[in-house]
């Protein structure tokens, strides 16, 4: 996990600054990341994120090009999940939109809602699974 300086992309000056915790400011980083843009050009509402302190954020975006090789921003965001350790669910909010949701997990160990697998593990386990 990434240590968050001054320069952080959550740092922007779109992005509501009064309440951010530790936890979203890793989020931003990993939507920024997934997506390869920097905040300013993600097509979320930053006014309307569900910060939900250091258990949660969700973000609404129309996230097109959600793919995983063309633009393959879908495959970085899994990716940078696995390595930050951060649980990411995608649902249906609309006909347009989605949801991109996020959890922080304590580490690699311990029970199902407080570890988080390493992209290597998980690509073992479905190769295991298939």
């Amino acid at each position: 996990m990434s240590e968050i300086g001054e320069d952080h992309c959550s740092r922007w000056g779109g992005i509501p600054q009064a309440n951010l915790t530790e936890f979203n400011r890793r989020a931003i980083g990993l939507l920024c990341a997934g997506f390869g843009l920097g905040p300013w050009n993600i097509p979320v509402n930053w006014d309307r994120v569900k910060w939900g302190s250091e258990l949660h954020t969700k973000f609404v975006t129309s996230a097109h090009g959600l793919a995983t090789w063309d633009f393959n921003r879908l495959t970085k965001l899994v990716i940078g999940a696995h390595d930050e350790c951060i649980r990411v669910e995608i649902s249906p909010c609309s006909f347009r939109y989605l949801s991109i949701e996020m959890w922080p997990r304590a580490g690699r160990e311990g029970g199902m809602a407080e570890r988080h697998p390493t992209i290597e593990q998980a690509i073992a386990s479905y190769r295991r699974a298939a």
